[in-house]
């Protein structure tokens, strides 16, 4: 890979590109669950001498790196079945749809996720909500159970984006086998908790899981489709006959190179560290009064309810940015559909990969909740100052979390931008 150094005399305007975005992301804090430091391994990888290898390898050496990587995807995640060539997440959900559903099909779906994918004329089903309890924010399995018998419907999609809790998949897997309904989880978010085995795995009890490989997963952009065995088949037609040639040479590999790195022990250290940063940010955030979606936090988010705050989720999005704080927006939608939470959900994933700990999350949540409900100017200082601090001296991907023999790139370790700042 070229260096940062190399480029600067070859391409100054390029450069002047790469330079305003390091600073971005060296000066600010991404709490967006979506966004991560890709794998220096990864990255190394993709901008390699196999970028060359596009329309020059052979099929076989193809099929036997498609062969590797899926193993080791299997293996990971304790999966029969296991598809990598569809680019991303809207694109692997159209391909569930058409393998096991058929038009007017019902689904029920945990606020409504997966409706946004059907934008086609033979994707067209009927869709039907359900949520978290609005009395005690949490799934209610006797309202789902209640609701599946109600419906009918063919296919159950869980996709927990907003829901940081734990999950009975068992149990949600009884609802529907009984209803002779599939089950689908999509996991795009805690896939890596998962595959780590700190988080409970929906693989055993779910005819289809899907998930992202970039962001959470710090690898390559694709989506994976894991099914069971009975389904495998129909997966693979419906990804040929849509079109889906699968991964760059360059991308599968890795991608490969990625879920190998997930089955190292620095790994699951770093997805612990997530879960205990969790925690750390949400009793900051509660010290400084605000109030929370449910109880404690299980996974690598909180969300925050912004009700009683002095900002809308939109608000806050747009004006925490302007302090170094990227956030999401979401609205979390419940089992009665007049009631609904405006919320910003924060996850550690990116604060922890640059080596973030605890005690800095928990000031930050304090700052952050000091901010929200009271952006003045004050406040605003008070954040920007706080957030300054903890980033002043991080690195893109801390050297805790590489396994031995991978060295830091100068993407990942921006001298450059430390000597300016000193």
């Amino acid at each position: 890979m070229i260096s940062l150094s190399a480029l600067e005399k070859i391409d100054p305007e390029l450069y002047s590109y790469f330079e305003k975005e390091m600073e971005h992301q060296h000066s600010s804090l991404s709490f967006i669950p979506d966004e991560n430091a890709t794998s220096p391994l990864c990255a190394s990888i993709m901008g390699s001498v196999l970028v060359n290898s596009a329309g020059r390898i052979s099929y076989a050496r193809s099929e036997d790196l498609e062969k590797l990587t899926l193993r080791r995807i299997c293996e990971l995640f304790g999966a029969p079945c296991a598809n990598i060539r569809t680019l991303n997440i809207e694109a692997a959900s159209r391909v569930v749809f058409q393998a096991l559903t058929k038009r007017g099909d019902v689904v029920l779906s945990l606020d409504l996720r997966k409706k946004e994918h059907c934008n086609s004329e033979n994707l067209v089903f009927r869709f039907v909500n359900y949520g978290i309890s609005p009395k005690t924010r949490q799934l209610d399995y006797a309202d789902i159970e209640r609701k599946v018998k109600e419906n009918h419907p063919h296919l159950v999609i869980l996709s927990p984006v907003n829901y940081p809790f734990d999950i009975d998949y068992q149990r949600l897997s009884e609802i529907t086998r009984a209803a002779g309904a599939l089950l689908w989880v999509d996991i795009s978010q805690t896939s890596g908790l998962i595959a780590a085995g700190v988080l409970q795995s929906p693989v055993p009890y779910s005819d289809i899981v899907t998930f992202t490989m970039q962001g959470a997963m710090q690898g390559p952009q694709c989506a994976v489709i894991l099914s069971k065995s009975e389904h495998g088949g129909a997966i693979n037609r419906a990804v040929n006959t849509s079109g889906h040639r699968g991964l760059l040479t360059a991308q599968l590999a890795a991608l490969s190179a990625r879920i190998h790195e997930m089955a190292t022990p620095a790994y699951r250290e770093y997805c612990k560290a997530v879960l205990e940063n969790a925690v750390a940010l949400e009793r900051g955030l509660a010290s400084a009064g605000i109030k929370l979606i449910g109880p404690q936090t299980q996974s690598h988010f909180v969300m925050v309810e912004m009700k009683d705050t002095a900002l809308s989720a939109r608000g806050a999005q747009e004006m925490l940015a302007d302090c170094g704080v990227m956030v999401r927006s979401a609205q979390v939608m419940t089992s009665d559909p007049d009631v609904k939470y405006d919320s910003v959900r924060l996850s550690v994933l990116s604060a922890t990969t640059r080596g973030v700990k605890a005690a800095d999350l928990e000031r930050a949540g304090k700052a952050i909740g000091r901010y929200l409900l009271s952006p003045d100017d004050e406040r605003t200082r008070e954040l920007s100052t706080v957030i300054a601090s903890i980033t002043a001296t991080l690195p893109f991907f801390s050297k805790k979390w590489i396994p031995d023999g991978v060295e830091l790139s100068q993407t990942f370790a921006p001298e450059q931008l430390r000597s300016k700042a000193e």
